[in-house]
């Protein structure tokens, strides 16, 4: 399935920024110089998390497994551009089943295993999958409920892989999955311009959003990171992300995909357990959220005790990040950071020691890469991003401190749109092809200031909880419904440890009658996923909207005192 635009693709091939190869040959490629390395590792605690015991693949293994489950899918039908869905934790039946899906050419889909029905409904209506994966634990939930209820009477086959009769026959080659992958193949071949995936975004207005993306698309974000991180061939790689977008797959999955060290999964965020692999798996690279960092370093026992040794370079991202934390983690245990920020989309920013020396500045500053009066010859060549800023009304270009504006980017790395949303892929670019990011930059100052972007916040009001993203609308629509609500708005509030926090403001039809317990019960019984769930509440007697009727979220903030004050 082919969504870029052809002259695109075509001056892109041209430049040397796409290739031919898809994941499955980078994958391939990684196999056949080290079969025998290991390749892939579970967390040590995957049994108190999900079903099956920890397993660790060496390369070969991973790739015969991956040729049995490939085998198993096309012999449920799937082929050439059917879309495979999958709710699955961080485990590495989660990794083996995006490279199925690379090898038979099939489009993946990956989606958080905290989605509940609610989430899933839209989802689902949009991909019409020709196969669900899940397995029956996540935790305390039973991820197959949802989907199975879902896909009742439909076309979409739900296999809940411990439950199979032999649940390790479909990591297992045999003649009959070997025939079906080879009948698929022989139906039709992915190229690197095809989409791969598809990764689910919050919209703005609480619908979700599926961004495609390309092998090729892919492949480029991976370069950015090997480049960037300095990231070697053998490098052993943690991964703490749910393996579902552009943090997990693009920051750990494909630069593993290209570089053919080890991947090593953690789940749910410990930072014990990180500490503990780290030093046991001799991690060299990893990507944490800033709540790690600041655990770490407000925690003096763990500090003390933790060997980081073996770590070179750390990545982090999705939320701001304090200087004194980059400059902490630097001068006390000799691990370099880089700051990244990025969407599903393929927006791509990164500061980092090399171009940003300053670790204060690093936590929100990013070179303003693609303008020709600014050089940075510490940037590697993969880091091929043009951006500019645009007043969000008037449209005009901005080139002077201080003053916000919309970012806007081109990249290989951009994606080729939102899968079965025309709509909404025409909005999301400008006339001259530039992705809107809905994020508001400034230039940070004068002189060697005005080389660089400060972040200023969203054009919309999405809540970003620990990196995982919360649409305020869809949260509203559905407060709407509770009987003891005049109205409801949700909104962030700051969180040193997640970056925001969902709040909600609530102007009850009688003043005290709704209490944050009452809310949290009303959405859980509407099965909203629980990253999802308010965390305070202020009751006003109305809320506050402009000329046009919309509620102020960013004047809500304000008058919480919790509020981001933004």
């Amino acid at each position: 399935m082919i969504v870029h635009d052809a002259a695109r693709a075509e001056a892109f091939h041209a430049k040397g920024w796409w290739f031919e190869e898809t994941i499955n040959d980078l994958f391939r490629a990684s196999v056949r110089r080290n079969p025998e390395g290991l390749a892939l590792a579970d967390a040590p605690n995957r049994e108190d998390f999900t079903t099956g015991s920890p397993r660790r693949l060496t390369y070969a293994q991973t790739d015969a497994a991956v040729s049995a489950l490939a085998g198993r899918m096309a012999a449920r039908g799937v082929g050439k551009d059917d879309v495979v869905a999958a709710q699955l934790p961080n485990i590495v039946e989660s990794v083996l089943v995006l490279l199925a899906c690379a090898r038979l050419g099939a489009v993946y889909s990956p989606l958080l295993p905290q989605f509940d029905e609610n989430e899933l409904k839209p989802i689902l209506a949009n991909l019409r999958p020709r196969l669900f994966l899940t397995v029956s634990r996540f935790k305390k939930r039973d991820l197959s409920e949802a989907p199975i209820r879902l896909s009742e009477g439909g076309d979409c086959q739900v296999v809940v892989l411990d439950r199979l009769d032999d649940p390790d026959a479909w990591w297992a080659p045999d003649a009959e999955s070997e025939t079906a992958l080879a009948e698929a193949l022989a139906q039709g071949r992915a190229c690197a311009d095809d989409v791969f995936t598809v990764c689910w975004t919050s919209g703005t207005e609480g619908e979700p959003k599926g961004a495609m993306r390309t092998h090729n698309n892919w492949r480029w974000t991976g370069q950015i990171m090997i480049d960037s991180a300095g990231m070697r061939p053998d490098d052993v790689i943690l991964n703490t992300r749910p393996l579902v977008n552009m943090a997990a797959i693009g920051g750990s999955v494909m630069p593993w995909v290209m570089g053919g060290g080890a991947l090593i999964l953690h789940s749910p965020m410990d930072v014990g357990l990180v500490i503990q692999q780290i030093r046991d798996e001799a991690v060299n690279v990893t990507f944490m959220p800033p709540a790690f960092f600041i655990s770490l370093l407000q925690d003096e026992a763990l500090r003390a005790s933790a060997d980081l040794s073996s770590l070179r370079v750390m990545g982090t991202g999705s939320a701001a990040i304090p200087g004194w934390v980059i400059g902490r983690m630097e001068t006390e245990f000799g691990v370099q950071i880089i700051n990244f920020f990025g969407s599903n989309e393929g927006m791509s920013l990164l500061s980092s020691p090399a171009d940003t020396p300053n670790p204060e500045h690093r936590g929100a500053y990013f070179p303003r890469l693609g303008d020709p009066r600014f050089d940075w010859p510490a940037l590697p060549q993969s880091v091929q991003i043009t951006g500019r800023l645009v007043d969000v009304d008037s449209g005009e270009t901005i080139d002077e401190p201080g003053r916000p504006g919309e970012l806007r980017m081109s990249s290989p790395s951009i994606f080729g749109g939102y899968h079965g949303r025309s709509d909404l892929t025409a909005a999301a670019f400008d006339a001259d092809g530039f992705l809107k990011t809905g994020d508001l930059f400034e230039i940070a100052g004068q002189g060697e200031l005005a080389r660089y972007y400060r972040f200023v916040g969203r054009c919309k009001d999405i809540i970003v909880r620990g990196g995982l993203k919360i649409a305020p609308a869809e949260l509203d629509e559905l407060l709407s419904q509770h009987p003891g609500i005049k109205e409801a708005a949700t909104y962030a509030i700051a969180d040193p440890r997640l970056g925001e926090k969902v709040a909600v403001a609530v102007a009850p039809h009688v003043p005290g009658s709704v209490s944050l317990a009452d809310i949290i019960q009303f959405l859980k019984d509407r099965r909203v996923a629980v990253f999802k769930l308010p965390e305070h509440m202020i009751e006003l007697d109305t809320l506050p909207r402009n000329a046009l009727q919309k509620v102020m979220r960013r004047e809500l903030s304000q008058l919480d005192p919790l509020g981001r004050g933004a």
